[in-house]
């Protein structure tokens, strides 16, 4: 069981890793080659949710049992269309005008979101340690934003606003499916993203295409949506199976850290004292959310 055990948490850990240089690879192609966040989620998700959703096909799985009941259908179409394509787009639209690193970190807010969700449904106080990571992410989420000095933003203020979105939109994308990917795994996601795409599609199609394409670009895609997309959800599932949920969503906090390397490694990005601690109260946050 221990072998197991650490054979999940590698799962975990790479498929956080993965989540975290895609918004790498993203940021190169939104930045670096110009494309617009319209049209980098739409081929994501309509690429990604079609293999996805072919992938399941062969393996065996039904991928249109989702469809044949009408309460399921109609959560995983506000999955698709709010939580999958909320998330997705914010998050792009975020990196877009400030960087990978500050939209990841930034959704990572979403676990402190969740808490509140659910201390509302229950009609709740929240408990000791939620208020320490409520606090704890506000606090991180001002120290990015100002840099320090609270009366001025270090980030763009367009950049917080899809940020802090993008977070909301994480938070119904965790919680609206818990119960359709227990019952049916992949297919959801994979509907999640191509149902995503269909609503998109109007958007794009009338935002004018602008940037660059040429084999780094198709390289940068690919890489989005194979390794940022299908495998990290291939192995974060797979890693979910042998170690609890709680450890899971612990070990995910390796995204937002993973994000910031890969940030001063590959862009030579450097950040401030208070934003480096901005980033460590979110992610401390996002770990003791994540601790029963």
């Amino acid at each position: 069981m221990a072998n197991l055990s650490s054979h999940g948490v590698l799962l975990v850990a790479a498929g956080s890793i993965l989540w975290g240089s895609s918004g790498i690879a993203g940021q190169y192609i939104l930045q670096g080659q110009g494309i617009s966040p319209e049209w980098l989620t739409f081929f994501r998700l309509f690429v990604a949710g079609s293999l996805l959703l072919l992938i399941s096909h062969l393996m065996g799985k039904g991928i249109v049992s989702v469809w044949k009941s009408s309460a399921e259908r109609l959560r995983l179409i506000i999955f698709g269309c709010l939580g999958m394509l909320g998330t997705q787009y914010c998050y792009f639209a975020c990196i877009k005008v400030s960087n990978a690193a500050a939209a990841t970190v930034l959704e990572y807010i979403m676990p402190v979101l969740i808490i509140m969700w659910y201390c509302m449904r229950e009609k709740r106080l929240p408990r000791g340690k939620e208020v320490f990571c409520a606090v704890f992410a506000i606090v991180g989420t001002v120290l990015i934003a100002t840099a320090g000095d609270l009366t001025s933003l270090a980030l763009p203020p367009e950049a917080l606003f899809w940020g802090l979105l993008s977070a909301f939109a994480c938070a119904l994308y965790t919680i609206s499916p818990v119960g359709l990917i227990l019952k049916y795994s992949a297919p959801v996601v994979g509907w999640g993203m191509f149902l995503g795409s269909l609503v998109l599609m109007p958007v794009t199609l009338m935002t004018t295409f602008t940037g660059v394409v040429d084999t780094n670009t198709l390289l940068a895609f690919a890489y989005v949506v194979v390794f940022g997309t299908i495998l990290s959800f291939v192995f974060y599932l797979g890693g979910v199976a042998y170690v609890s949920p709680s450890r899971g969503s612990i070990i995910s906090a390796l995204e937002p850290v993973s994000s910031v390397i890969f940030s001063f490694l590959l862009f030579s990005m450097t950040f401030g004292m208070y934003e480096l601690t901005g980033m460590a109260l979110i992610i401390i946050a996002t770990v003791v959310a994540g601790i029963k």
